[in-house]
């Protein structure tokens, strides 16, 4: 599965580009299997203020049973880098609360870990981070900066004795980049969020290059030596207007909490887990909202690049509900850390394999119009989907299928899925 970690990681690429010459507000669109989230990146001195908001599209924006959904999955959290005070700063917007995430728990004063008597604190093994950069030679004016394109990598790479076990992440991105840092100074980055029981590993930071900031390109995710997924970026407005100081601060009228897990309990909308049935787009028959069990489904990772996953995962939403569930499609990892889900579904695709004649038939059939077309030939899938407790990592259920079919590759994991999803529903409800 592709863990909520990725997004952490995307965080934390920033985190190295902290300390800004001027005051910056940049909004950019990044673009993910289809689906498309506006994120927003202040900048005042060493601080940074990234928000997020989903693309819904104009006719979900203004619907409010969707606008209820998403409050109920994903509540409004802002993200402050206070670099100079080594620690970071998470607004919830809905509590009015917040959460210090120090970047090293390990050498956090007492006298602060005082303050918050019901936080946990375990420290176990490390997550070394460690940074290349390759430049191509290129460069253009973009925003009035001068842009380099260039291919910036951060290895993280997590101990056996760490409190996941041993296991490798790795940012790649490509693309062009400007200056906006002090290089003289920089901003360690903080680990990955705290796993269960407040475990969280020291932090090690080597060969820490300074790439500065992507204004257009690309970002590819690995996961123990094996690519998960890419998605794109681009830059839509550069403003360097004054911003208010207090931008970068708690709040006054926010409360502060013990744990990342207390900032996200009782948020808007239900306590168990549910949500608007109007989660894949169908209402129920009498017209009116219903509450039911919210199930997130996560992107695929293995041999999937040359599936249709928005098509393939909006099969697996159907299937949900009509089974009586809401299969939500995540269009970021923000959302696996953030949203308010019961479950969560992961499918691995192990391997796939088409003949020449599916190959032809389906070129064939993009050219005529014609569907069928695209059966002529032998195609083979073989998946394993896993059903995720609400933590992501508990498994509640698990399933394999390789099936073979007439048609393309697509036809093959849509058969695979459906063979293989139809015993774990029952483990669902």
């Amino acid at each position: 599965m592709l863990k909520k970690q990725i997004f952490s990681l995307l965080l934390i690429a920033s985190f190295f580009t902290s300390y800004v010459l001027a005051d910056y507000t940049i909004t950019q669109r990044r673009t993910m299997e289809g689906s498309s989230m506006e994120m927003t990146v202040q900048a005042k001195g060493v601080r940074v203020r990234r928000t997020n908001k989903v693309d819904l599209g104009k006719d979900e924006e203004d619907d409010p049973m969707v606008k209820q959904m998403m409050a109920e999955m994903m509540p409004s959290l802002t993200y402050i880098s206070q670099c100079d005070l080594k620690q970071d700063l998470v607004l919830n917007e809905s509590k009015r609360s917040f959460f210090v995430e120090y970047h090293d728990w390990s050498a956090a004063p007492p006298e602060k870990l005082a303050l918050r008597p019901k936080q946990k604190v375990q420290i176990k093994g490390t997550v070394t981070f460690n940074t290349a950069i390759e430049d191509s030679g290129k460069r253009k004016q973009m925003f009035g900066l001068n842009a380099r394109w260039l291919k910036y990598t951060i290895d993280t790479v997590f101990s056996a004795d760490s409190c996941e076990g041993a296991k490798t992440h790795k940012m790649v991105q490509e693309g062009w980049f400007v200056d906006l840092t002090l290089e003289s100074k920089g901003c360690d980055p903080p680990p990955m969020p705290q796993g269960e029981d407040g475990c969280r590993p020291r932090p090690v930071y080597k060969n820490m290059q300074n790439a500065g900031f992507l204004l257009e390109g690309t970002t590819t995710y690995f996961e123990n030596g094996k690519k998960t997924m890419t998605d794109s970026i681009e830059t839509l407005a550069l403003s360097k207007a004054t911003l208010d100081q207090a931008l970068f601060e708690a709040p006054k009228d926010f409360s502060e909490v013990d744990s990342y897990s207390e900032l996200m309990r009782g948020v808007t909308g239900p306590a168990d887990n549910t949500a608007i049935t109007r989660i894949s787009g169908k209402d129920t028959d009498d017209g009116k909202a219903k509450s039911v069990k919210t199930v997130a489904i996560d992107f695929f990772s293995g041999s999937s690049s040359k599936v249709d996953q928005q098509q393939m995962r909006e099969l697996i939403s159907d299937r949900l509900t009509a089974a009586g569930m809401a299969g939500y499609l995540v269009t970021s990892q923000a959302e696996l850390t953030t949203g308010n889900f019961k479950n969560v579904i992961a499918v691995d695709i192990k391997k796939t394999k088409e003949s020449g004649g599916a190959k032809i038939g389906g070129l064939f059939g993009k050219v005529t119009g014609t569907p069928d077309a695209s059966k002529l030939g032998d195609s083979e899938a073989e998946i394993v989907i896993t059903v995720f407790a609400q933590d992501g990592k508990t498994v509640v259920g698990t399933a394999s299928a390789n099936e073979k079919v007439k048609g393309s590759i697509n036809d093959a994991v849509r058969a695979a899925i459906e063979k293989a999803l139809s015993g774990l529903i029952t483990k669902l409800k």
